[in-house]
């Protein structure tokens, strides 16, 4: 019985150590070259839109890549203004298609958003994606890939 259960364990470690193998890490930085917003920003209504377009660098300021989203006002007040966002980061190994619901976007403002899937290398891509608004054309960018 214990010769299983010792099985059993180092079963369930090769199989964490392997998938944490998989596991994936990616930073790049947004830089916003065009945004537009269908309403008037300073009294949002529900149905504006904020479109966005970035290239994207890595952590030596070469260029990592392009991205794009679009985001729709879902609620205001007296609820918290939220967006509902859909967004697309173009890396040459393929896109990563992730989205959800965040506030405006402000400095200092951090969003969180499901890693939905891709193309080629993320075709299977899961997992989150964290942007934190640096400054009002800078964004940093994280992508935890499982």
């Amino acid at each position: 019985m214990s010769r299983f259960l010792t099985l059993i364990v180092l079963a369930l470690a090769l199989t964490t150590t392997l998938a944490e193998a998989k596991a994936k890490h990616l930073q790049v930085t947004a830089q916003v070259v065009q945004q537009a917003f269908t309403g008037d920003i300073a009294n949002p209504q529900l149905g504006d839109q904020l479109l966005t377009s970035v290239v994207l660098r890595d952590q030596d300021g070469k260029d990592a890549g392009t991205g794009a989203g679009a985001c729709a006002i879902v609620s205001i007040p007296p609820l918290d203004t939220r967006l509902q966002c859909l967004i697309a980061a173009v890396l040459p190994e393929g896109q990563i298609i992730f989205g959800g619901i965040a506030p405006l976007p402000a400095v200092g403002v951090t969003a969180t958003f499901a890693i939905m899937g891709g193309t080629d290398d993320f075709s299977k891509a899961r997992g989150e994606a964290t942007l934190t608004v640096l400054s009002r054309v800078l964004q940093d960018a994280v992508f935890d890939l499982e």
